[in-house]
């Protein structure tokens, strides 16, 4: 009897010190993509933003790390079929820049190349 309950202190106290070895372990490893958590601009804002310069229906929209500033990319699909992908600063509000979408990538099936 009294060599299981040895066993089960060890095992609790082996728990608690792999529990707190993990912890120390996480501690101070922040790096930029916590940028994304301080926006001062909430998504549905920076929609509007884009829509207003690029109107459309919008297909996606999220919050990126690009070199440790925090914007949104939103692709948007004009009335023509183009898509458009514009990124706005998550803190001011300001439209970065848009890229029109190369139609050839979105037609093709992920791996695999046209001949």
């Amino acid at each position: 009897m009294k060599r299981s309950n040895y066993l089960i202190a060890s095992m609790l106290v082996g728990g608690v010190l792999l529990m707190g070895g993990l912890a120390m372990g996480a501690e101070g490893t922040h790096g930029p993509e916590d940028s994304l958590l301080t926006v001062k601009l909430s998504m549905e804002e920076a929609i509007a933003t884009a829509k207003a310069k690029f109107p459309g229906r919008v297909l996606e929209a999220e919050l990126e790390n690009e070199h440790g500033q925090a914007v949104y990319e939103i692709e948007i699909a004009s009335t023509t079929g183009t898509v458009t992908e514009i990124t706005v600063d998550a803190q001011s509000g300001e439209v970065l820049g848009s890229e029109i979408e190369d139609q050839d990538e979105q037609e093709k099936p992920e791996g695999k190349d046209k001949e």
